[in-house]
């Protein structure tokens, strides 16, 4: 199925992004001034390529709309894990900032007293986010939505890509170069359009509907915030890195958001996909169950 190639070229895209960012920021940028040394012909390519294999996944997701249906919690341990510790990095971001600890804030920390608004509502998007993240992803270990009865808890998640968007739209998007800005702030929208939509399918509104914009959205996301924060993160260690990236305290809340929300794609395709489009014959109709939850048949999800 479509769906399951628009996976792989998720995956290729964000690997390929993270090897040709690395390779970029090593050999092709001169942290003293700023600039590439190749005129950004690597730069280019570490975000076309990803962004074509982005672009490519959305596509094959969109022309497969008509199999998506509705959310069926299933237990997965390995997305649970994700997503506590997604959750508790979110919990950990949120802590640090509001204590005022700027040491791993990096360079380009925030200027409390001209945007001290930004600053608060971030780090308690954080807290709120994190804590609903660690309650929702205890479903996973159970196979329930541990959220069922009040789903619209997870616009924490969108309230947090909010903010998100905002602190990296007003704080890191200055780097002379529009690739750099591209990977942060694209990437930044796209994981709250996922988040969104995310929102929407736990809550059971419009659930195909928001199912298709999740992965098409998700594809973006991961792609290009997978891409960007991995590579920074990874370059940290060695020293390279520069005024205008975005400190590892928010990185990695947002690197674990990035990465929960592809596993759970996975998830939702081997579970929630219709082995058959929407309207098929009677043969071929999907058989994960009239009623919600319902364990599917022997065989089900393994063409998707």
């Amino acid at each position: 199925m479509r769906v399951g190639r628009a996976l792989k070229l998720i995956c290729v895209g964000f690997g390929l992004g993270v090897l040709l960012r690395v390779v970029q920021m090593l050999y092709f940028f001169d942290y003293e001034t700023g600039f590439y040394t190749d005129g950004g012909v690597m730069a280019w390519l570490s975000l076309g390529l990803p962004l074509a294999a982005s672009l490519a996944a959305a596509v094959l997701c969109y022309r497969s709309r008509r199999y998506f249906g509705p959310y069926i919690p299933r237990r997965n341990v390995l997305v649970g894990v994700i997503g506590l510790l997604s959750g508790a990095a979110l919990v950990i971001s949120g802590v640090l900032q509001a204590g005022g600890n700027t040491g791993l804030l990096g360079a380009a920390s925030y200027n409390a007293a001209a945007q001290g608004v930004i600053r608060v509502a971030f780090w308690v998007s954080c807290l709120l986010f994190g804590l609903v993240q660690i309650a929702g992803s205890v479903g996973f270990f159970t196979g329930k939505n541990s959220l069922g009865k009040a789903p619209l808890l997870y616009l924490a998640g969108a309230l947090w890509g909010v903010c998100y968007l905002v602190l990296v739209y007003v704080f890191y998007a200055k780097s002379s170069s529009f690739v750099e800005n591209f990977f942060a702030v694209v990437g930044a929208a796209a994981l709250l359009l996922a988040l969104f939509y995310l929102c929407k399918l736990l809550a059971g509104v419009e659930e195909e509907s928001a199912a298709r914009r999740l992965f098409i959205a998700g594809s973006f996301g991961v792609v290009l915030t997978v891409s960007y924060t991995f590579s920074n993160l990874a370059l940290m260690p060695l020293g390279r890195w520069y005024t205008g990236e975005i400190p590892a305290v928010i990185q990695i809340p947002a690197l674990g958001v990035a990465l929960f929300l592809l596993l759970f794609l996975v998830t939702f395709r081997r579970y929630s996909l219709r082995p058959t489009p929407k309207g098929g014959t009677e043969s071929s109709a999907p058989r994960h169950g009239a009623r919600r939850g319902a364990a599917p048949a022997e065989g089900d999800g393994k063409d998707k």
